[in-house]
């Protein structure tokens, strides 16, 4: 079983690697990070041991992959779809009522094509 996290360098992105890590953790899961930005991968040492440690804790793994598709969105589906995982998480910005009337996000392509469950969440807004 696995769960993947759509990454990217963002709030919205740490949300979902946050949620991403207690889903997998909860589940009895692997995690997989599929970073969905280009260049550098956006977690420093110091995060990526963080993270491994928690994951080692509860008896999982990471991987972490990035895609070489210049589509994100067509990357975690075919992705996901190749891995046969179980849930795909991904992070959610707020949009005006003009971005929302857009189609052709990342979020809106993986949430409509996924053929697994998708989490969609958000950071705190109080900050």
């Amino acid at each position: 079983m696995t769960v993947l996290v759509a990454y990217v360098p963002s709030p919205e992105g740490r949300e979902a690697l946050s949620q991403g890590i207690t889903e997998a953790v909860l589940r009895t899961s692997d995690l997989l990070i599929v970073h969905v930005g280009r260049g550098h991968h956006g977690l420093e040492p110091a995060e990526m041991k963080d993270i491994e440690n928690q994951l080692q804790a509860a008896g999982r793994e990471l991987t972490i992959e990035s895609s070489i598709l210049s589509d994100p969105g067509d990357a975690v589906i075919q992705i996901a779809q190749d891995r046969n995982v179980d849930m795909i998480v991904v992070g959610l910005r707020h949009r005006s009522m003009v971005g929302k009337l857009i189609l052709g996000s990342t979020v809106q392509r993986i949430l409509l094509d996924a053929t697994c469950p998708v989490l969609a969440v958000r950071p705190d807004r109080l900050n």
